[in-house]
């Protein structure tokens, strides 16, 4: 005899039982404050007598797990794989959200796809906050995910009072780094950036060079072009006397340190480099790069918390997490004579 597969419970059927529409159902599973606590308690004891739980069925009707953080970044696959920033930022996450019963919601998403995948995951209620990262200049997601009620927390200096965020207290960071660099003897600097537009570039900018003139050193701030045949020759052939580079990014750090010897520059012998961020791509490279060790984790946390707040309701402000800190290693050296 064939056995007759039993028909699966929907959410049509919870809702039929509950006498209320499906779209309190799904109101009532995510926490949604649109739903009395009388008719919540009535739609989970529906679901408890059809033994029904949604697809995502760890959510709590509590708000205190079961949710879930959208992280959006317009990134090619390619410059995110290779980003040890974004490693490090993921397994950050993965504690605080476990910990809360949350889930993360990842996606890489090109410039122009971006703002519609934030409204379709808020829509859909497949998230109950966002990270913001690599935010821009005029961002446009600050005022998008104002305009749809959705908690968010962005990481890097604040630029809207409706968007609280995490801060790296980076105030002393320049000072230490040009301090090194002069101690070493470098008379001019340069600062080497793939991220032009992002907000804190600009910033950074300034107070580099503020760092700079206080120590009587000349400094500069270049643009890394990646789509040119040799973009680490194209820097090099732009220094302007420049004797040791800063660098944003960590992985473009030790591209330099890899390559810059094949174009007859030798390093630390004749440029020293510094990465912006830290991780084991550092001390794979030889010479091993010295760079800043970001409290990366740290932000993750804090920014866990936060979102947590803004999700039961509670007002959230702006945070700053622990400095930088600058790990000395072979990629510097004293200015070449």
């Amino acid at each position: 005899m064939t056995a007759t597969r039993p028909k699966r419970v929907t959410i049509a059927d919870v809702a039929r039982r509950a006498g209320v529409s499906p779209s309190a159902v799904s109101h009532a599973f995510n926490g949604r404050p649109n739903v009395s606590e009388a008719t919540a308690a009535r739609i989970r004891a529906a679901a408890d007598e059809l033994s029904w739980r949604p697809n995502y069925a760890s959510r709590k009707v509590s708000g205190q797990g079961g949710r879930s953080l959208g992280l959006v970044i317009a990134r090619a696959s390619d410059t995110f794989g290779r980003d040890p920033f974004f490693m490090r930022l993921l397994a950050g996450l993965t504690e605080p959200l476990s910990d809360l019963g949350w889930s993360l919601s990842l996606t890489l998403v090109r410039a122009d796809e971006e703002e519609d995948v934030y409204r379709q995951w808020w829509s859909e209620q497949r998230v109950d906050a966002f990270l913001l990262v690599d935010v821009r200049e005029d961002d446009p997601r600050l005022a998008l995910v104002a305009g749809l009620g959705a908690p968010a927390v962005l990481l890097g200096a604040p630029v809207s009072d409706a968007v609280p965020a995490v801060t790296v207290g980076d105030e002393s960071a320049f000072a230490i780094v040009v301090g090194h660099l002069a101690d070493l003897g470098h008379r001019a600097v340069a600062r080497v950036t793939d991220a032009p537009g992002l907000a804190h570039t600009r910033a950074r900018d300034t107070r580099f060079a503020e760092a700079a003139a206080e120590r009587g050193l000349g400094a500069a701030s270049l643009a890394w072009h990646p789509d040119v045949a040799d973009p680490v020759a194209d820097l090099l052939a732009r220094l302007d006397g420049a004797t040791a580079l800063v660098v944003d990014s960590e992985s473009i750090a030790a591209e330099i340190v890899a390559h810059a010897p094949e174009v007859g520059v030798a390093v630390p012998a004749q440029l020293s480099v510094v990465a912006w961020e830290d991780s084991w791509v550092s001390t794979l490279v030889r010479p091993r790069l010295t760079a800043f060790d970001a409290p990366v984790e740290e932000s993750a946390r804090t920014a866990v918390a936060l979102l947590e707040r803004l999700v039961r309701g509670e007002p959230a402000t702006s945070q700053t997490v622990s400095g930088r800190r600058l790990v000395v290693r072979d990629s510097t050296a004293p200015a070449p004579r």
